[in-house]
């Protein structure tokens, strides 16, 4: 490594360096223990305390457009939408997508005859 000193000095030299490796290894062990113990807490946290309740404020009624002498044939609710199946004659073929949180009409899908 190009050290210019004495021969006894050397021996001296390799046992610094070889203290100040054990010290940089052992510090690194340290960080990489705090690191895991962080992590572990954090997850064991998550797991104990659920996570707080979206506010769902009410809406009140909310009015979905079913034409007169149509049926609803299959409603699924998934995530905050709501799917409603409108059936009966050809004319009421469609489905219907609503929020849930806001009760408010988002779209539908209509099937005409063809």
């Amino acid at each position: 490594m190009g050290w210019n000193v004495p021969e006894a000095g050397v021996a001296d030299q390799l046992q610094q360096h070889n203290r100040t490796l054990k010290s940089a290894v052992a510090g690194f062990c340290v960080v990489l223990a705090l690191c895991a113990i962080a992590i572990t807490a954090t997850i064991v946290y998550r797991f104990i305390v659920p996570p707080p309740a979206a506010d769902l404020s009410p809406f009140g009624v909310s009015a979905l457009p079913l034409p007169v002498g149509c049926i609803i044939d299959y409603v699924h609710a998934e995530g905050d939408r709501l799917i409603l199946q409108i059936g009966g004659t050809d004319e009421c073929r469609r489905v219907l997508v609503s929020d849930l949180r806001s009760g408010a009409l988002l779209g539908q899908y209509q099937f005409p005859p063809e």
